[in-house]
């Protein structure tokens, strides 16, 4: 029997209506890992070149890391893969909850779609019983009721993935949401659900992942779990006091949050991530003003505060955990209504609470977490929703749309209640919210009129919420990673954690200073290997900034397969190359993903703590493009492809060459 994974993965076809399982050998696991690693590695050799995004052609895959449902600390991830309508090219998105692990106790290591259904279908995965139910009953609903409807259908323990009304009406901005408020956000996956007319997947499983040595993961989960149990020393309470106290004093010396493990684990588990949206705000590494303002003119401390830490968890009813997790950074937090009863909903994190806070000039927090939990029941990504309205009321400023929405609403900085309104008809393709229902690099096309230049996105999918002006590495990740415009993939903040200054330590590199181009581009390929294992891994990216996560030691219990630091570098690095190869075949070619100037510094501020700041992102391309082994165009060079044994992909310098060639013609 297969040791860490159960070899098995579940192929429907919706438009035949049939289900197969088909065993896969257990050298693609030891390539791929999991994740989207053995999703690019599948997609790659099965779909055809050109597929249609939302058409038959596109393959869909639910895919859990290789560590999910094992009982590894952190270990509760899974991702959603395919080609991005957004994007054109390579799709996936990560996310958090309770259905990867339940993916796997169903025996699977992923399940992938293919096809488009003639009506609305969910699919159940129910032990070994799998089944296409018909969901006509279902089309229009909100993610929540679509998911308490199919547990009173199923049973209560099943666990969901569902899109809402954004997904079905194909918003390119949509997302798959599970647990009532996780979110796989990214990428526009969820509009590619409404294509195929897949309401939702439900699974109920009951068996566990066979491991190599349980004892062993047992015991490096024992180890590394004493972090999470000892008391948060007053020291790192008083630093993170001091840190929010004086963050007018540091963004001026352009620091970057940091601290002791225990101090991080208190700031995750008291705050979540809405911890730190003041310090980001005044440090300059949150977004003002559509990436125009400064945060001490335009957007200072006493407004960040009202949308911040203490101000979040005021209204914390109770925390939320995802599965395996020890700190449970979510939460559920609660408003009081006009007709005095009590909504609920999940705790806005720091990218919702900056994209509808200093990026719009909003320091309306209930306005927030009412936007937070329309975009959880309509199934949007937040910070594609953020990005798109900011885009809308600067168009509404400039005079280049109309800015009245109906009812006494007008698009303008600050007006909480209008970017509810608008959200809510970006869901629905309603009126207005038609034009930026598919993100603000169509909406931006379809208006014209200069619109273009203030449109912050990469590559088609828009900006997440760290200046790259505040962290280059980010800046030089938005248009680099295959998935442009993401911040998961070089967070500047793990530079200095020590399983990362492990991976440079191996390879003899020392960090570059902040603003020091010519390395950078090394800096980001080596992190980026690292963070491709983690997320194949199935495990949750912040587990890295607390300690140091066994991340080796835990894939080698479960699966005894010995693996070296190298070794796993070595698989990271064929994962990135082959997610890249994905999209130099659909024709995207590196120089087709540029920076905004904004986002660029061009021109730069002439205040705040970025003041004078230009990147140079042709040095940072560079320099990671000989990182990788790619030639000086960013192509991954024959000798590269055969060195990682990714003989299957074909002769990608003639692909990027004939694109080259329609493209100027």
């Amino acid at each position: 029997m297969a040791e860490g994974f159960f070899g098995k993965t579940l192929t429907v076809d919706l438009s035949r209506g049939t289900t197969d399982v088909e065993s896969l050998p257990p050298s693609i696991y030891r390539e791929f890992l999991g994740g989207y690693g053995l999703g690019v590695k599948l997609l790659y050799d099965r779909m055809p070149t050109g597929a249609d995004p939302l058409g038959a052609e596109n393959i869909l895959g639910f895919v859990p890391g290789l560590l999910t449902g094992t009982g590894a600390l952190f270990g509760g991830r899974f991702m959603v893969v395919g080609k991005s309508p957004l994007t054109g090219g390579w799709g996936d998105a990560n996310c958090g909850g309770h259905f990867g692990p339940a993916l796997r106790s169903a025996g699977l290591d992923g399940v992938f779609f293919t096809g488009v259904s003639e009506r609305p279908v969910y699919l159940v995965i129910d032990g070994a019983d799998v089944a296409l139910e018909d969901a006509a009953h279902l089309w229009g609903l909100e993610t929540g009721e679509t998911e308490q409807r199919l547990r009173q259908e199923v049973g209560r323990r099943a666990q969901v993935v569902s899109i809402g009304p954004a997904g079905e009406n194909r918003s390119l901005i949509a997302a798959i949401i599970t647990d009532g408020g996780r979110a796989a956000a990214r990428s526009g996956l969820a509009a590619v659900m409404g294509a195929k007319r897949l309401k939702a997947v439900v699974v109920r499983g009951r068996e566990r992942v066979p491991l190599h040595d349980d004892d062993a993961l047992k015991d490096f989960n024992r180890r590394y779990g004493r972090l999470f149990k000892k008391e948060t020393s007053p020291v790192s309470r008083l630093l993170f006091r001091l840190t929010k106290t004086f963050a007018p004093v540091l963004r001026l010396l352009r620091m970057k949050p940091s601290g002791p493990a225990d101090a991080i684990i208190y700031l995750y588990r008291t705050y979540g991530t809405s911890g730190a949206t003041a310090f980001t705000t005044e440090v300059g590494d949150a977004p003002v003003w559509n990436w125009r303002g400064v945060a001490a003119r335009d957007f200072p401390l006493s407004r960040s505060l009202r949308i911040s830490d203490d101000a979040v968890i005021e209204h914390k009813v109770r925390s939320y955990h995802c599965r395996y997790c020890p700190v449970g950074c979510g939460g559920i937090v609660a408003f009081e209504s006009d007709d005095a009863t009590v909504d609920e909903a999940h705790k806005p994190e720091y990218e919702t609470l900056a994209a509808f806070g200093p990026l719009l000039l909003n320091d309306d927090l209930e306005a927030i977490v009412r936007v937070n939990s329309l975009c959880d029941r309509l199934g949007l990504d937040t910070i594609s929703a953020g990005a798109t309205v900011a885009f809308a009321i600067e168009c509404a400023e400039r005079g280049l749309i109309d800015g009245e929405l109906g009812g006494g609403l007008t698009l303008a900085w600050g007006n909480g209640e209008a970017v509810i309104e608008l959200v809510r008809r970006i869901a629905h393709r309603d009126g207005i919210g038609d034009l930026f229902a598919d993100g603000v690099k169509v909406a931006a096309q379809r208006i014209g009129g200069g619109a273009e230049s203030f449109a912050m996105h990469a590559g088609g999918q828009e900006l997440p919420m760290h200046d790259s002006r505040y962290e280059p590495a980010l800046g030089l990740a938005y248009v680099v990673d295959p998935t442009p415009a993401r911040h998961n993939t070089a967070n500047g903040g793990l530079i200095d954690v020590p399983a990362v200054r492990e991976v440079f330590e191996s390879q003899g590199f020392s960090p570059p200073g902040r603003y020091e181009y010519e390395r950078k581009g090394r800096e980001f390929a080596l992190l980026n290997r690292y963070l491709q294992v983690v997320n194949c891994a199935g495990l949750c990216m912040f587990s890295l900034t607390m300690g140091r996560p066994p991340v080796r030691e835990w894939l080698n219990a479960a699966t005894g397969w010995e693996l070296s630091l190298s070794e796993l570098l070595r698989i990271g690095h064929r994962v990135q190359v082959l997610r890249h190869a994905f999209n130099l075949r659909e024709g995207i070619r590196p120089e087709d993903v540029s920076l905004p100037a904004r986002a660029r510094g061009e021109p730069p501020l002439a205040e705040g703590p970025l003041r004078g700041v230009s990147l140079d992102v042709e040095a940072m391309k560079q320099d990671y493009f000989r990182a990788m082994g790619y030639d000086a165009d960013g192509v991954p060079t024959r000798d590269l492809l055969d060195a990682l044994g990714l003989n299957q992909v074909q002769n990608l310098a003639e692909v990027a060459s004939e694109s080259r060639s329609s493209q100027s013609s």
